[in-house]
């Protein structure tokens, strides 16, 4: 994705934590799955390029997800890291069709290679 001397961090909460954040930054009152802080955006945004942000999963929410699909838990937690580090490089899925596409497509890109096929993850990628 071009970034190669880049860095991000990572939190892994929990969905108390995860809801507390969510409603303080986003408003809205529950958990959810990932969060993304994209310091490359906004009016400071290029004073550390190498900076990419901060991604907040929720692991209580992962594990609910792993559960669900039959999916391992730490292969969703690799989804959702991929996941918040797209968000993190300006790909934003609610934007509209053609960005939801796009940000398939990338996900797909980097969990294979992370050694993944599509079909590991199909319920994400057949969900609307």
């Amino acid at each position: 994705m071009g970034y190669t001397e880049s860095e991000l961090s990572v939190l892994i909460v929990d969905d108390g934590e995860m809801a507390r954040l969510n409603a303080v930054y986003r408003q809205v009152g529950h958990a959810t799955d990932v969060l993304a802080f994209p310091m490359l955006e906004g009016e400071f945004g290029g004073i550390a390029p190498e900076m990419l942000g901060d991604v907040v999963i929720s692991a209580q929410t992962a594990r609910a997800m792993s559960l669900e699909t039959g999916t391992g838990f730490e292969s969703v937690l690799d989804l959702l890291l991929v996941h918040g580090i797209l968000h993190l490089l300006g790909i934003d899925h609610e934007a509209g069709p053609a960005e939801a596409k796009e940000m398939k497509t990338k996900t797909a890109e980097l969990l294979a290679m992370l050694g993944y096929r599509d079909e590991n993850f199909g319920w994400f990628f057949d969900a609307d």
